[in-house]
């Protein structure tokens, strides 16, 4: 049993050490650039080794989203912990959301170049592991919208589950635009970050009881 885990632990190790490669020369070079030899020969490994871990090079890059996404989750679920209210844990969320991006460039870039191309042939297992990432952060969206209704600090008027999936969407197209969308940023003058700064501004007001309230744009909104 001792020996069983040992080994359970070293293979974890290794898998993680081969993400950690993989996701450094994705971000270096770009996924389409870069081959499961060159992989294999970052973390010393046969190329027959490196598939033993991962059957392809997109198993590699769902595994990077899959890491990245599980750690951003669980930190929001901790920042909205410190929402008083709907409102408040709305306000976070859409506010980590923006920090988040602007900590991983290399990643959100990455992600929106590559993403669309590569879930669209995304295999069965691949797709079942974001789905099940995707569902343990829409219900905290909706669970805070319901709370913000029930509690008077969210509009009424609107149905908290569509309500739920606009604040999801825009929030993350707004701070994952497609590579076209910050080619145009560019050609206008306007900085990714001017950008994404804009969307508390208006979304929060759009979404509160109290059309004067607006979201706190501070980070003592995070401090624990």
């Amino acid at each position: 049993m001792v020996a069983t885990e040992r080994q359970q632990r070293k293979k974890e190790k290794r898998r993680n050490e081969i993400i950690d490669a993989a996701e450094r020369l994705f971000y270096s070079k770009g996924y389409d650039k870069v081959s499961m030899d060159e992989i294999a020969q970052e973390v010393e490994l046969s190329k027959g080794a490196l598939y033993f871990y991962f059957k392809s090079k997109d198993s590699l890059f769902f595994a990077i989203i899959s890491r990245k996404w599980t750690e951003f989750v669980e930190a929001m679920i901790e920042k909205m912990s410190y929402g008083k209210n709907g409102f408040e844990k709305i306000q976070m969320m859409i506010r980590w959301f923006i920090e988040y991006s602007q900590e991983n460039p290399e990643y959100n870039d990455m992600a929106t170049t590559f993403g669309p191309q590569l879930f669209q042939r995304i295999d069965p297992e691949n797709a079942r592991t974001m789905m099940e990432l995707s569902m343990k952060y829409m219900p905290l969206v909706h669970c805070a919208v319901r709370e913000g209704i029930e509690d008077g600090s969210i509009r009424n008027d609107l149905d908290p589950i569509l309500l739920g999936m606009y604040i999801q969407m825009i929030t993350f197209n707004v701070v994952s635009p497609d590579p076209s969308t910050k080619n145009s940023f560019t050609a206008q003058g306007i900085s990714y970050d001017t950008y994404v700064e804009m969307l508390p501004k208006f979304l929060c007001p759009a979404i509160s009881r109290s059309p004067e309230k607006k979201c706190d744009n501070q980070d003592r909104t995070f401090q624990q």
